[in-house]
């Protein structure tokens, strides 16, 4: 990866980190003063980054129940301005964290590389640190980012799980996990001509769970006594998270050979690839006289 020096004036902090990322890449960045903080558009570093299309899809992701507005209801403040059409739309400001997740969150297709400052501006917050703090609670974003060392990406995780009581056997196939599904939504972004969103996601996380386990992941989680956002994968045995890192990577490899696909399209491939390894751990998993999805013995699950 290219380095890209810090400008001198980087060291001093006179101007707010996103307004100096704003003026090297020539694009405007509205802010205000709320609440004794700093607060910036946007939908206008959404532009900025990736494009007018990309920003105003993405913030209507963010605008759902339980995505990323609600996660941060202190960080955020909506005014009612104008457009670029002229017409009264409801912007979001909000602070330079939620700027940097938001950033994280900007996948690195190929297009985009090739297309966009994104990369580039990716590095250059990864520079300046502004990512120091999020990479411990999303280690996984290094594989498809490129944000900070791998080795002390890895380290924050691992020292985080620790925390909760997981072996190290389990957080190094875990965080492995991780990587192949960072691998499994990048492919599915490369692959796919429509725009994909979290939902989208959702839908093709079942898709695995179901050729898998024949069972959701709110099924596996009813289960497992889990609430609605506690993270399943979190609380699934070694064995469960081997077999969804592996479905996912060999889609992900499958999905790598193929461009211009419909949604629809791509979710057969990822359909087909989860029924093929499904009927291996389903065999595994009565080798074992195991549920592998959730730990639990063949007759106390019912199976």
């Amino acid at each position: 990866m290219t380095q890209i020096p810090l400008p001198a004036f980087l060291d001093d902090r006179h101007l707010p980190l996103p307004i100096e990322v704003a003026q090297r890449w020539n694009f405007p960045l509205l802010t205000i003063e709320h609440k004794r903080q700093t607060l910036f558009r946007l939908h206008d570093w959404l532009t900025g980054l990736v494009d007018e299309k990309y920003a105003g899809q993405k913030i209507r992701d963010y605008r759902r129940p339980g995505e990323l507005f609600d996660q941060h209801v202190g960080s955020t403040h909506t005014l009612i301005e104008y457009d670029s059409k002229h017409r009264e739309q409801n912007f979001e400001y909000v602070t330079d964290r939620l700027l940097y997740l938001a950033v994280m969150d900007i996948r690195l297709t190929k297009k985009r590389k090739e297309s966009t400052p994104v990369s580039a501006i990716k590095h250059y917050l990864a520079v300046s640190g502004a990512f120091v703090d999020l990479i411990r609670r999303k280690p996984e974003t290094v594989v498809t980012s490129g944000l900070i060392d791998p080795e002390t990406a890895f380290e924050a995780g691992v020292n985080e799980y620790r925390k909760l009581g997981k072996p190290d056997s389990w957080i190094a196939i875990r965080l492995e996990g991780k990587i192949k599904r960072e691998m499994f939504i990048s492919a599915l972004n490369a692959a796919v001509t429509e725009y994909l969103n979290e939902s989208h996601y959702r839908i093709a996380t079942d898709d695995i769970y179901l050729g898998l386990w024949k069972r959701t992941a709110a099924q596996l989680k009813s289960e497992l006594g889990l609430s609605k956002r506690t993270s399943l994968r979190d609380n699934q045995p070694n064995l469960a998270l081997a077999y969804q890192g592996i479905a996912e990577e060999i889609s992900a490899q499958k999905l790598g050979d193929k461009r211009m696909l419909s949604w629809y399209q791509a979710r057969i491939i990822v359909q087909k690839v989860a029924e093929f390894i499904g009927a291996q751990a389903q065999q595994t998993s009565r080798f074992l006289k195991t549920d592998l999805a959730t730990g639990k013995p063949l007759l106390a699950a019912g199976r």
